[in-house]
């Protein structure tokens, strides 16, 4: 993994500026100017255009054979050729050749300038080995992942440029504020840890992203069920129609998400989950002062997968719920198959807060653009067992007076499952709730979020009685019935 930021400079005084998520401008850290990133890439477009009219004016010198020998020392020393040779020839080609694969076609089109490369230093953490990359003015210090303080200098690592980006709209005081307010209402959470523990380190990161286009289609089949139930003397009778169905369909998706960080945990990136696409913008570097920015270290095809196995849960979930007028569904299993188009890169941006206690690190991650902040917090085992025994006793004594007063319950099995299975029930239902909110970077399985206009596109359908099976059992009414 690899960090870029890139230091834009004020048209005004030449001084640093930095990005404003709130204002969504830059703004100079000396005297004070703001400028809209357009406005910026406009003043730097128009110095590129001043050098570029330079060097044809030079090549034009050179075509008349008016280049000096020093010019043309100078070209060759940069690469410099105006000759289109057969290698160069071969390799637009074979370019050309990948540009039905998504992903070699990413790659053919996306890269860096020079002046994009500008200003870049690198890091490296000699704890976990992340490379990190920062513009002048924004200094690393201790690596966002671990809490490394011990970065040493490294290379900028040149890869694809990104396509589009999200810019910040929370700032850190936004960040810090929402940790606190997560650490509110758990149950669960030690009295300690919220007391002691504190934030060692904040980050802005633009994360890296690849975000897929692509269709599943599929057949699989569920098994149903109608149930009934009714009385006969001493008996309750069930009667089972069993049901086979068959379908098939297809869906397409849009710009499933899928982080190309291997530092970065996919339960953190999943969780945060979603972000609003209606403010993705061009890339461009004037986002980026003030922030750090990922380079990916798993590409396109490592990452695939995840957004494939998203895609497939999601078809399943489509067809099973075309079941339906049945009272019980099998998950049933679709035989998928996943096709990709369009890919970008995406960089997106997530604030990561790192924090100690007890000599364990806690990492959470906050979306940057909404403001979801997620993490896995530390469990207090006493709290657990205080609040289970607690509920049980408040929710039996509350059933045992339901029994006794209303129901009037005969039978020993009624009344063990009315008495204790039910506050059983309730206490490990709400304490399962409880510990579910300290654990929120989990990974997703599905993709219901980013599933095309028009959804699923059912082909095929098919329904078939299989069987029916009757069971019969002897209801207790009590000694004298037996």
């Amino acid at each position: 993994m690899a960090q870029e930021s890139v230091n834009y400079q004020c048209p005004n005084c030449m001084g640093p500026l930095h990005y404003v998520g709130e204002s969504g401008k830059l703004e100079c850290d000396f005297c004070g100017s703001s400028f809209t990133p357009a406005e910026v890439e406009a003043a730097y477009a128009a110095k590129q255009q001043s050098a570029d009219e330079a060097a044809q004016e030079a090549a034009a010198r050179a075509e008349a054979g008016e280049q000096s020998a020093f010019d043309r020392m100078a070209d060759e020393a940069a690469g410099a050729s105006s000759v289109v040779t057969d290698e160069v020839i071969d390799a637009a080609v074979a370019v050309g050749a990948q540009a039905d694969d998504p992903i070699a076609s990413f790659l053919s089109r996306a890269s860096w300038n020079d002046e994009e490369r500008e200003g870049m230093r690198s890091y490296v953490c000699s704890s976990c080995g992340a490379q990190l990359t920062a513009d002048a003015t924004t200094a690393i210090k201790e690596c966002p992942y671990c809490g490394n303080q011990a970065m040493a200098p490294g290379m900028f690592v040149d890869g694809a440029k990104p396509d589009v980006v999200i810019p910040f709209k929370l700032d850190k005081t936004a960040a810090e504020q929402a940790l606190t307010n997560y650490y509110k209402g758990k149950k669960f959470l030690p009295k300690e840890f919220a007391a002691a523990n504190r934030i060692a380190h904040v980050q802005g990161v633009y994360v890296p992203f690849w975000l897929y286009n692509g269709t599943a289609s599929g057949q699989g089949t569920f098994e149903a069920r109608n149930i009934r139930t009714w009385r006969e003397g001493k008996y309750e009778v069930t009667e089972t129609d069993v049901f086979r169905a068959w379908r098939e369909g297809s869906s397409a998706f849009s710009r499933i998400p899928a982080d190309g960080s291997a530092k970065m945990p996919d339960g953190h990136m999943d969780a945060i989950e979603p972000f609003d696409y209606n403010e993705l913008v061009p890339f461009s570097v004037a986002y980026l002062p003030g922030y750090s920015a990922e380079r990916y270290d798993q590409d396109a095809d490592e990452c695939r997968h995840r957004a494939e196995h998203r895609m497939e849960n999601t078809l399943t979930e489509q067809l099973r719920g075309t079941v339906t007028g049945y009272d019980q569904v099998d998950p049933g299993h679709v035989d998928a198959n996943v096709e990709f188009g369009e890919l970008q890169q995406a960089l997106l941006p997530v604030w990561m807060l790192h924090t100690r206690w007890n000599d364990e690190d806690y990492l959470f991650a906050m979306n940057g653009q909404t403001g979801r902040l997620v993490g896995d917090l530390p469990v207090s085992p006493l709290k657990v067992v205080l609040w289970f025994v607690g509920l049980f006793a408040v929710f039996a004594a509350i059933m045992m007076g339901i029994d006794v007063g209303f129901l009037e319950l005969e039978d020993t099995m009624s009344r063990v499952l009315v008495d204790a299975g039910v506050p059983l029930a309730i206490a490990g239902g709400t304490c399962f709730f409880f510990y579910s909110e300290m654990k929120t970077a989990k990974e997703q399985d599905s993709a219901h979020g980013y599933v095309a206009d028009g959804g699923l596109n059912l082909t095929g359908s098919h329904d078939q009685f299989v069987n029916s099976f009757r069971t019969r059992t002897l209801v207790d009414t009590g000694d004298d019935d037996r």
